[in-house]
């Protein structure tokens, strides 16, 4: 993006694991935040909001009506770890009423591994990878709600794929579900960033057995490690952007790559 001269940064790997450790378990001691079943996803988004810029004042800026995580130079950042369609009014906002670029950054969750700990002592019981992995393609999947602001010039994304430690602190919950965890998150190291912020960015993710030939939904899956409603808003994703175009053939839902 050519904006004004901006405090923000690119995500650095070292700086972010250093981060990391200041807010880690073993720093923080046990149960730091103490979140029943929650994946404390401020403690990411303050890790990552200090990767970006080093000047507070840029943190937490008014905009209209609204708060942007992080301000300079013209450019807004957006750190979000949930779902995306709260964030949608707000960049409808920025785009249509202000002259911001916006940067939007992802964290993914691309490897987990569980720790039971006890959570009087923190004694480490037992420790195991997460057979759950997230993704480049689940990232697109979440991105489906702001899918048509996406081909917007003043729109960037960076996924941040990051590994962390989930300390799980007992067992069963009461007035939970079975499987319910009174667990915190850690995050522990950058893995990589990815910046898309052109069409041919998007373009780059699709697998070459998808850019030949016409594919449904089922054939993708083949390839893609996505299912169910994941899948078709990744793909819907690619569609609103146009890398991907979208047709019927009977009842059925058919895509095709857009060469350019």
């Amino acid at each position: 993006m050519n904006v004004r001269k901006s405090k923000i940064k690119k995500i650095d790997a070292a700086e972010f694991n250093a981060l990391c450790e200041a807010e880690s378990y073993r720093e923080l001691g046990v149960a730091a935040e103490g979140g029943i079943g929650i994946y404390n996803e401020k403690r990411i988004h303050r890790i990552l909001k200090h990767s970006l810029c080093d000047d507070e004042d840029c943190f937490e800026v008014p905009v209209g009506r609204y708060v942007t995580d992080v301000l300079s130079g013209g450019v807004a950042c957006e750190i979000q770890c949930g779902g995306f369609a709260p964030l949608l009014p707000k960049l409808t906002y920025y785009i249509n009423e202000t002259d911001l670029c916006v940067r939007i950054i992802v964290p993914v969750i691309a490897k987990k591994h569980l720790i039971r700990a006890e959570r009087e002592t923190g004694e480490i019981i037992r420790v195991r990878s997460s057979p759950k992995k997230q993704g480049v393609y689940d990232a697109l999947a979440r991105l489906y709600p702001i899918r048509e602001l996406l081909p917007n010039a003043r729109i960037s994304v960076t996924l941040a794929l990051i590994e962390a430690e989930e300390y799980r602190y007992s067992e069963r919950m009461r007035y939970r579900k079975k499987g319910a965890y009174d667990a915190e998150l850690f995050p522990i190291s950058l893995i990589e960033t990815l910046t898309l912020e052109s069409l041919e960015d998007y373009a780059a993710l699709l697998p070459s057995e998808l850019c030949s030939d016409s594919f449904s939904a089922a054939e993708a899956a083949k390839v893609l490690p996505l299912k169910g409603r994941s899948l078709y808003s990744a793909l819907n994703t690619l569609s609103a952007l146009g890398v991907l175009k979208r047709t019927k053939d009977g009842r059925a839902v058919r895509f095709s790559y857009e060469r350019r």
